[in-house]
């Protein structure tokens, strides 16, 4: 009998222990629960001495930016020019910071492991501390609006060697080296100021720049390659008159240089703003309207022409919407915006000068080079017809200044046209070699004509 009791006590004895125990092991498997929601730093959490427990990464990351960031907005990186500081600008202006959200999730992954032995260490550890380094960044962009400012301050441009044209003599301007600062170097350099999270000196480096063209490249006697005009007396539209000396005068005397692209657009620059030109009528969608810039397709137009008789590479062209009166279909040239532009491309061996002037009511453009074509070449343009679009009937219109059984044709209607421009080349008067330059389509213009209702 004593042995069965003791046998009992004993089984008795083992499943208090046990439950003990598992009562033991759940108060400890509940105490390594953070006390708050999942998203949030478990309590005693400690990031390089700031208490981050009961914080979501957002405010962990506000705690430790207001803590150590205005320490690294206000060091210095000087500039210096042998010896000599030049400008300063602080870590701010480079967007230099720390990056604190790694350690940030190294303690919400601590604080929330499921596994036993980190709960138990959450329990008896008491304090747990992050104390490794936070990535540093900086925006490399910044750090190059920077180097651009002290380019802009410091660079000394270079000149390549150029044309001129004045009163029809044509002079070359002499080539001056440039000095600039080693952006590369400074760059290097001052990545390390910065990394090292305290104030630094950088000494830029000033290097010559040597003209990628001189005196050298102009030893030739420059000719007319192409040349074309247009009419321009503007009776009615004087602004218009003034749109096209301005736009002449823009690119009158460019240096285009082997290899470069002539942009139309970009230097007439008729739709920048404040831009110097007058409203004025212009085509938009083949209608007649007024428009700041008007008249500039015409200096466009005639150096176009010009480039066609230089036999130099048109990159872009477009053709208006509708006819224009100053030269025939398919010879036009338009720039819009900035998309539509006229570029050409310098494909001789040697430089050019585009001159472009108004004189006597006549828009003069003229493309000097080094004339290298065969004796015995020559070029002339013909105009292929592909298809005659016709107008829609005209638009009747009721007009009371008008007396009834009257009418007025308030604008004639226009023909439209898809056609073809072709160069022809002869060498002595044989023709060698046919090539399509481009295509047009001008849209036909429907007709108003006014019915009096007076």
């Amino acid at each position: 009998m004593s042995h069965v009791l003791r046998k009992h006590r004993k089984i008795i004895i083992a499943v208090i222990t046990t439950a003990v125990l598992l009562g033991i092991f759940m108060i400890l498997w509940q105490a390594g629960d953070p006390p708050n929601e999942a998203d949030r730093i478990y309590t005693n959490v400690y990031i390089h001495e700031v208490a981050v427990g009961g914080m979501n990464m957002a405010e962990a990351n506000s705690a430790l930016m207001e803590r150590f960031q205005p320490g690294i907005d206000k060091r210095i990186v000087r500039y210096s020019v042998n010896g000599e500081v030049t400008r300063e600008f602080i870590f701010a202006d480079f967007g230099a910071r720390f990056d604190f959200l790694p350690l940030i999730d190294a303690a919400l992954t601590y604080s929330h492991s499921p596994s036993f032995s980190q709960r138990m260490t959450r329990v008896f550890r008491g304090t747990y501390e992050i104390i490794d380094s936070p990535i540093f960044i900086y925006s490399a962009d910044l750090l190059e609006d920077v180097l651009k400012k002290l380019s802009a301050e410091l660079d000394v441009p270079v000149k390549n060697a150029a044309f001129h044209e004045k009163d029809g003599e044509i002079s070359v301007t002499e080539e001056t080296s440039g000095k600039g600062i080693d952006v590369d170097a400074a760059a290097a350099e001052t990545q390390k100021v910065l990394q090292s999270l305290c104030d630094g000196t950088v000494e830029l480096q000033i290097v010559t720049i040597e003209p990628s063209y001189t005196t050298a490249n102009f030893n030739f006697t420059p000719k007319i390659l192409g040349a074309f005009e247009t009419p321009c007396a503007c009776p009615n539209d004087e602004a218009r008159c003034r749109n096209i000396a301005r736009a002449a005068e823009r690119i009158n005397n460019t240096v285009v240089y082997p290899g470069e692209v002539f942009s139309a657009g970009d230097l007439i620059a008729a739709h920048l703003p404040d831009s110097g030109y007058e409203p004025a009528v212009v085509l938009v969608q083949g209608q007649p309207t007024e428009d700041i810039g008007g008249g500039v397709c015409q200096v466009v137009t005639t150096l176009y022409n010009a480039v066609l008789r230089s036999e130099l590479e048109v990159i872009q062209r477009h053709n208006h919407s509708a006819r224009v009166s100053y030269v025939d279909i398919g010879y036009d040239a338009t720039v819009a915006g900035n998309y539509y532009d006229l570029k050409f491309k310098n494909n001789t061996a040697s430089p050019i000068l585009v001159t472009s002037r108004v004189k006597n009511d006549i828009l003069n453009v003229r493309i000097y080079g080094n004339e290298t074509r065969q004796d015995g070449r020559t070029v002339r343009f013909e105009v292929r017809q592909v298809e005659v679009l016709p107008p829609e009937p005209y638009r009747e219109v009721l007009d009371t200044s008008i007396p009834r059984g009257k009418f007025q044709i308030k604008m004639e209607s226009q023909i439209g046209y898809h056609v073809e421009l072709f160069k022809i080349i002869s060498h002595n008067g044989t023709e060698v070699e046919e090539i399509k330059i481009n295509t047009s389509i001008y849209k036909p213009l429907q007709g108003v004509i006014a019915i009096g209702a007076g």
